[in-house]
């Protein structure tokens, strides 16, 4: 029998607020993702497989634990788990989880692509979890050796399909015997609801698994062609001493959750800003504390025993990556946390410790952590902390950066471009430079794709008849095994200059062919301020059947800087060598006025200095392995861009 983290009743799964638009609002369908490229930074090399594999002669001991507090996102640590399976750990799927991450288990490989390779298929395996071996040799079945962990079917996302036998849907734990079988020992098939996190606990006091490579592995089965079948496991404990009781699925713990009641259903620490996740600089000092959230706020879940209130304290930080100073630190007070319900949460308003504003691009980190005096258990501290990065740089975005979901126009076979539009509201004049979307490819949709991005005036609170400029572009489509990033920078051939009130988006031509676009479900936009045009010309604002959350797309801004991007022909006579690099890069061709490198995401990671602008070697040891852009600012303004690979 499921023991759930008691009361159930303070654990129903809210309501996801209503993104209200005006009255005429379109409602407009999200789909689960068949494919989520961010994940493919995640999978592990064949070299890292094999090391994981082979990570030592020695199996772990007791106890074993895993709350999924660290990675923040990515594969499940190698000292716990194999290197295999395809579980990712986040904080962005589950709902009030026990603790700020969990694994998630769904039909997304590790590479970032569904389990099928086609649009539908079968049901099938998905995602596992594998533990590394495990010592529990010279144990008897009086040592009372238990598993626990706590679950979860469905996500975010939505409903898992209800399990059926012609079509399986549930999770399940199997464990190693001594001969090397692999035995189910607990199935939970999915009724097509999503549930609250639930607690398990499984004897493991027989013969057969008290030897000294004892494994154990959930499987998720489900949709193998997207990630609607969504499966999380939290809170993995496996000790010896233990009982059945319940009591002994309750830990002295007080620990940060993900999400915030009234707020984000998931999540980790909600946006330091009112109104984006990110925006540029200058526009933020422009306004200052006003763009600062008077709830930054996340949920937190007493795990302890017994209905006597603990005493936490709260403290908030505020620092400047990657190693800047400490800019502010705030106590929130103590508090006490009931243990009747579980759920809770904290709420620091960020406006009252506002950064500086200095003129350069910069990543902040907030960050919330409790103090539990009767917390002393070194392995469970960790997951009373959170932080969440802001940065100030040339964009603004309304996503966080992680899709859970895609959105896309419809496919039309004639009458006019359809388009989506965001609105934005400037504290001073700018220029746009560019947009980055986040294009999803699917089983049906691998080729490339021809779009336009404009910029729109306002006129009467929606965007103009006609834009104001206009940029075509095809977005190529990522080749297997390819290490660019999620997002796609398109850039205007000169900057559009905008002031007040401006619309900036991307129109689909009519051919009958439908393409899909990240949709964050974990952050916001305000009330009418994204829009579409239909095949007809009509634009009308628009909100989601998913009741929360963003189209994946953000404007970079130039700052008044009215740059270009340089011909093909003098983009031409640039080179760089060597190409990948461990750290030195050396330029050859013409003068250049300064270099810059960008990350994935189209973020400033390194610019040369006042004394180094114009020089051809470029010292990039400091920066991490992965796929970056070179950006050259010609003497003139404009920009040339070419990808890096540093390894």
């Amino acid at each position: 029998m499921m023991t759930p983290f008691r009361p159930l009743r303070s654990l129903v799964l809210p309501m996801l607020l209503l993104v209200a638009g005006t009255a005429k609002a379109q409602e407009m369908p999200t789909y689960p993702l068949s494919a989520d490229p961010a994940r493919a930074v995640y999978a592990p090399t064949a070299e890292q497989r094999t090391q994981g594999l082979r990570r030592g002669t020695a199996a772990l001991a007791l106890p074993f634990f895993d709350d999924f507090t660290t990675p923040l996102e990515g594969a499940p640590k190698v000292r716990n788990w194999l290197p295999t399976g395809g579980a990712l750990v986040n904080n962005r799927f589950a709902l009030q989880p026990p603790t700020r991450g969990t694994a998630t288990l769904d039909g997304i490989k590790a590479d970032g692509r569904n389990y099928s390779g086609l649009v539908t298929s079968p049901n099938g395996n998905l995602d596992s979890l594998i533990s590394q071996p495990i010592n529990l040799g010279g144990l008897t079945t009086t040592d009372n050796v238990y598993l626990s962990f706590a679950w979860q079917a469905g996500s975010i996302v939505g409903n898992p399909n209800n399990n059926a036998s012609s079509s399986p849907v549930r999770l399940e734990l199997f464990a190693k015997t001594d001969l090397g079988d692999w035995i189910s020992v607990w199935r939970e098939a999915s009724t097509g609801q999503r549930t609250p996190f639930r607690q398990k606990v499984i004897s493991l006091n027989e013969g057969r698994y008290l030897h000294g490579d004892f494994q154990f592995m959930f499987v998720a089965t489900g949709d193998r062609s997207e990630s609607k079948d969504t499966w999380s496991v939290d809170y993995v404990v496996l000790d010896r001493g233990r009982t059945l009781a319940l009591a002994d699925t309750t830990f002295n713990d007080v620990a940060i959750s993900a999400g915030l009641r009234g707020g984000n259903p998931s999540g980790g620490l909600n946006s330091p800003l009112r109104r984006f996740s990110a925006m540029p600089v200058w526009q933020f000092n422009a306004a200052g504390a006003a763009q600062l959230n008077r709830r930054l706020g996340v949920n937190i879940y007493n795990l302890s025993p017994g209905n006597t209130p603990i005493p936490i304290g709260v403290q908030g930080t505020l620092r400047a990556l990657p190693a800047g100073p400490l800019l502010s630190s705030w106590v929130y007070g103590n508090r006490p946390v009931l243990a009747n319900p579980r759920l809770d949460s904290v709420n620091i308003p960020a406006n009252t410790q506002p950064p500086p504003t200095t003129p350069t691009a910069k990543t902040l980190r907030y960050t919330i952590a409790l103090g539990n005096p009767q917390e002393t258990n070194l392995r469970t501290q960790p997951n009373d902390t959170i932080f969440r990065d802001v940065e100030l740089n040339n964009y603004y975005a309304y996503d966080d950066g992680t899709a859970e979901n895609y959105v896309s126009l419809l496919a039309q076979s004639v009458g006019q471009a359809q388009s989506f539009a965001y609105r934005f509201d400037l504290n001073q004049p700018d220029y746009v430079g560019g947009l980055r979307l986040y294009p999803v490819f699917t089983a049906a949709d691998a080729s490339d794709r021809a779009i336009t991005v404009s910029v729109w005036s306002d006129v009467a609170g929606q965007p103009s008849p006609l834009p104001v400029a206009s940029k075509s572009a095809v977005v190529r489509y990522p080749t297997p095994g390819s290490s660019s990033g999620p997002y796609t920078e398109i850039t205007f051939d000169t900057p559009v200059p905008v002031t007040g009130t401006f619309y900036v988006g991307f129109s689909q031509a009519s051919v009958g062919r439908t393409l899909h676009y990240g949709f964050d479900l974990n952050s916001s936009f305000p009330p009418g301020y994204l829009w579409v045009r239909d095949n007809a010309g009509v634009w009308d604002s628009i909100r989601f059947a998913a009741r929360r959350g963003a189209l994946m797309m953000r404007p970079v801004m130039t700052n008044n800087v009215v740059t270009a991007t340089a011909s093909a022909r003098e983009a031409a006579a640039f080179s760089f060598y060597p190409n990948p690099t461990h750290g030195t890069v050396t330029i050859a061709g013409l003068a250049f006025a300064r270099a810059a490198v960008l990350d994935a995401l189209g973020r400033t990671v390194w610019q040369q200095s006042a004394a180094q602008a114009g020089k051809a070697t470029l010292e990039l040891s400091a920066l991490q392995a992965g796929l970056y852009t070179l950006r050259l600012t010609l003497p003139d303004g404009r920009t040339v861009g070419r990808r890096l690979m540093l390894e």
